[in-house]
């Protein structure tokens, strides 16, 4: 039961909190973009939650890589959440962090 009430929690955050309709995020601010965005599932801290930690990118991956991820989305990760200029400046902020 207890391991049923972790997968359904885990869930409903996953569908309320990682997806965001791109027309919703009007700001060019990009904390705000991933506080909006990308919070509920990548922590506050960049740290992770329930998706995976999105500190040092740039050690990982290149700009265009991570422009790819957000736009496109990866595995359970929803793509479309910010639109292409938004994503610029999302990317460009995580490669500084």
């Amino acid at each position: 039961m207890k391991r049923f009430t972790v997968i359904t929690a885990l869930s409903l955050l996953f569908l309320t909190g990682c997806g965001s309709n791109n027309s919703e995020v009007a700001s060019s601010d990009p904390e705000v973009l991933y506080e909006q965005a990308c919070l509920a599932c990548h922590g506050s801290n960049l740290q992770g939650a329930a998706g995976p930690a999105v500190t040092n990118m740039a050690s990982k991956f290149t700009a265009e890589e991570v422009k790819t991820l957000i736009m496109d989305g990866v595995g359970m990760m929803p793509g479309d959440t910010l639109t292409e200029e938004q994503a610029d400046i999302v990317t460009e902020w995580l490669m500084e962090k």
